[in-house]
This record gives C-alpha cells, structure tokens and sequence, in this order.
C-alpha cells in the first residue's frame, strides 16, 4: 500500500487506479499499459523512499 505519511503519492495511486480501470472499461489496452508502468513506479518509489532513512530537517 501507499505511504500514509506522503499523501501525494497516496492520491496519485488512487487516481491512477480509478483512470486504470476507466481506460480498461474504454477499452484502450495500451493506455492502460501505461497507466499501470505509472502505478508501478510510485510504487517503487514509495517503497524506495522507506528505505532510505530521512534526515533530521526533512518533515
């Protein structure tokens, strides 16, 4: 699941998957192609950013 704690990532996966689900409906398979490369990479990036710990300043 998404990162609580970055809500931009939260919202972009939400409406990536209610626009993967619509493309899939208009039946564009390409489209939704990309729409899920674009899900599995904040996916990865979100689980990339839990790795790496954060500094001090950073929120």
């Amino acid at each position: 699941m998404t990162d609580p704690s970055n809500p931009h990532a939260q919202t972009a996966v939400q409406l990536l998957v209610w626009a993967l689900e619509e493309i899939e409906k208009a039946g564009n398979m390409e489209a939704a192609q990309h729409a899920r490369s674009a899900l599995d990479a904040i996916r990865k990036s979100i689980q990339l950013d839990n790795l790496v710990p954060r500094s001090i300043t950073e929120p």
